[in-house]
């Protein structure tokens, strides 16, 4: 949550101070993935799945300045005693705890 802090207090070009700071909305997801290179003459390493589109979704229709993750994700960061809110609901998918 501190990079999160850190981010906003950042300014997005030190030239143009009137862009603002650095706004970062996270979507977080825990589950099964596929996992490729992609392209031949500029590959890219990519990540497929619904675990993935979950986590897209949540990131897109966060707010400013939030972190949000899934009840599986939250249940693997309370095993590690972190604290976090618990709340969201995201578009096409419903609420999502």
């Amino acid at each position: 949550y501190e990079g999160v802090g850190s981010a906003g207090a950042t300014l997005v070009d030190e030239e143009q101070e009137s862009l603002g700071c650095v706004k970062l909305r996270v979507g977080i997801n825990s589950g099964p993935v596929v996992a490729s290179v992609i392209g031949t003459s500029r590959p890219k390493y990519t990540l497929f799945g619904d675990t993935v589109n979950i986590a897209s979704r949540m990131e897109s229709n966060s707010l400013p300045q939030r972190i949000q993750c899934t009840e599986r994700t939250a249940n693997l960061i309370q095993e590690q005693q972190q604290s976090f809110e618990q709340r969201v609901c995201v578009r096409r998918r419903g609420s999502i705890q």
